[in-house]
């Protein structure tokens, strides 16, 4: 059987040349700027045009609500500030009562917590169920959670 010599070809690494771009001295223009600031950051881009989209709504909004009004804009605006205002005094108030209340609630069962009481039971209601429990031998039912009570049917323990 012949054999035949393989012959391997080399190539000659490309020389590949590239014009040198002609140093601009002028700044990129501000569409092509803002294209590239949308294109790097898309998610801040959108909650910019969101923002402004709001606010140009709401200008306009207000326009129509001064123009309807048939008042001065200084009357106007002054209207519209002690809305906001007396808007603001009434939520903070709100706000405050419902701290309150809150606290109170809060401090009311942690007290009860920390006394043992659960607060749907008197005293004479609990010292009365334990002498019956002593007395009869009986036991209460444990455990009042179904999950606990399904893994002790099954024998598994749970800590």
């Amino acid at each position: 059987m012949a054999t035949t010599k393989k012959t391997t070809t080399r190539r000659a690494p490309r020389k590949t040349t590239t014009a040198p771009r002609a140093a601009s001295s002028a700044k990129p223009s501000l569409a092509t700027r803002t294209g590239k600031a949308i294109s790097d950051r898309p998610v801040a881009s959108a909650a910019i045009a969101t923002g402004l989209v709001s606010g140009v709504a709401a200008a306009v909004a207000g326009f129509f609500a001064f123009k309807k009004s048939g008042k001065s804009f200084g009357e106007f605006s002054g209207d519209i500030a002690s809305s906001v205002r007396e808007t603001a005094t009434e939520t903070g108030a709100r706000v405050k009562d419902g701290l309150a209340d809150a606290g109170t609630k809060a401090k009311a069962r942690v007290s009860k917590l920390r006394d043992g009481l659960d607060g749907e039971k008197s005293q004479s209601e609990i010292a009365e169920e334990a002498l019956t429990l002593k007395q009869t031998g009986a036991t209460t039912e444990i455990p009042a959670d179904p999950t606990v009570e399904k893994s002790q049917t099954t024998g598994a323990v749970v800590h």
